[in-house]
């Protein structure tokens, strides 16, 4: 067997076939990650049939040290079953990148590591990839850890994700939890709508997200990087806006209140009744609170327009997968559960694109820390059933040790810096 560089086409009718492929082993996305100064190249290792067994995307960066390192994004597509194989490409890769003067190359495969249910549960306590893990170990794989927390990692090795195959709208709205059908059915019933954004309004999905990296403490990326998703990503890429249609908003209130002035003139008719006249003081109480918010919202209209942004999501699909990236909302309009709309807005669309899975994307492993950073994450994702996949993991497959560990050391002092420079900007 041997490995030999592919063109897009050879490496896209493997790819394309394989249970690991995703997104993140398409030309687009190493077109994107182009823009940050990654090269960009397709292997494939062939027998002796001439027929590909094993292949990846792999990106390459140089170093201020003039030796590249490399990284497979989402890994390599072999049947890791077959170890004889996983031998060969690895054996192969790491003269591949020896010879580019390279120091390691980055994998975090999605193989998962055991099966887990909507709650995390491991569905089965006796099978799980451990034998892989050390496997790779013993071939030369630096492993990072089983990690629980999603920011030591590139990808996250704990997702959340929905299986809709072969199920309909119903069927998926109905599994929902009750928070979230009822967050969902308050906002259809407040005038909020979900559009899909257009690349002329990209600066709406920006202010969105710098308004929620103030709010939660993170630093927001350059508006070109959306603009690049945009750009090089195309219809691959999706965005969605929450507005507030105060019009709607108004005329959806004027018609319960319209109801409510019908059950009165019903009620009125058995006077005599204690329970209707509770009825009507009940319909009485609501009229009032619906004209305040009516009034309230003329007053918002007049200050910030007919339609108002909440908040976004972006989106990536590719085949028959979408994955939910990252999104963010405005504080001062958290009373409308946005966000929950905007999925089953997309999970709609999911649908209808013909998908398999909608990848709700990541979440920390510690699943019953209820007071953790990212717990809320995890509610908010259940909410809308599915389940957990836990991975094997990031590994390193070192080929150069000593400049391996003079680059780490290098990266830790950097990344620290950084922190440190982004939390005196914060000040």
């Amino acid at each position: 067997m041997k490995l030999v560089e592919l063109n897009e086409k050879e490496f896209n009718q493997f790819a394309m076939k394989h249970p690991y492929f995703s997104f993140y082993q398409t030309k687009a996305w190493g077109d994107l990650k182009g823009k940050n100064g990654w090269q960009t190249c397709f292997l494939g290792l062939k027998n002796d049939e001439n027929k590909i067994v094993g292949g990846c995307l792999i990106l390459s960066k140089m170093t201020l040290i003039k030796r590249n390192i490399f990284y497979s994004p989402r890994g390599f597509l072999l049947d890791y079953n077959d170890y004889d194989t996983v031998k060969v490409f690895t054996d192969e890769i790491k003269k591949f990148v020896k010879a580019r003067k390279g120091i390691f190359v980055k994998i975090d495969p999605i193989v998962l590591y055991q099966e887990r249910d909507v709650n995390g549960q491991i569905v089965n306590e006796n099978v799980n990839n451990r034998k892989l893990i050390n496997y790779l170990k013993k071939l030369g794989y630096k492993h990072y850890g089983l990690n629980i927390d999603s920011h030591k990692e590139l990808q996250p090795r704990w997702v959340f994700a929905l299986p809709i195959e072969g199920k309909s709208k119903d069927d998926i709205y109905t599994k929902f939890d009750s928070r979230t059908k009822r967050s969902i059915k308050k906002c259809q019933n407040s005038g909020v709508i979900v559009e899909q954004l257009s690349t002329s309004n990209l600066q709406v999905f920006k202010d969105i997200m710098e308004h929620t990296s103030k709010r939660r403490g993170f630093v927001d990326r350059p508006f070109s990087y959306y603009y690049n998703m945009i750009d090089i990503l195309q219809d691959h890429c999706k965005i969605y806006i929450s507005y507030l249609d105060t019009n709607k908003a108004m005329e959806l209130l004027t018609t319960s209140i319209n109801e409510e002035k019908t059950r009165i003139s019903q009620f009125e008719k058995t006077k005599d009744s204690d329970k209707s006249q509770q009825k009507i003081i009940k319909s009485k109480e609501l009229i009032v609170n619906y004209n305040n918010e009516i009034d309230k919202i003329k007053i918002l209209q007049k200050e910030k327009g007919k339609r108002i942004p909440l908040g976004g999501a972006l989106f990536l699909q590719y085949g028959k997968e979408r994955t939910y990236l990252f999104g963010g909302s405005y504080k001062e309009y958290m009373h409308y559960p946005s966000q929950y709309l905007i999925q089953w807005v997309s999970i709609m669309d999911a649908i209808d694109d013909g998908c398999n899975l909608y990848n709700f994307y990541g979440i920390d492993g510690n699943l019953n820390n209820k007071n953790g950073e990212m717990h809320g994450v995890y509610e908010f994702k259940r909410g809308f059933d599915g389940e957990v996949r836990e991975y094997i993991g990031e590994f390193d497959l070192v080929v150069n040790k000593p400049i391996y560990y003079l680059y780490k050391i290098s990266f830790t002092i950097y990344k620290t810096l950084k922190n440190i420079i982004n939390k005196i900007k914060k000040v």
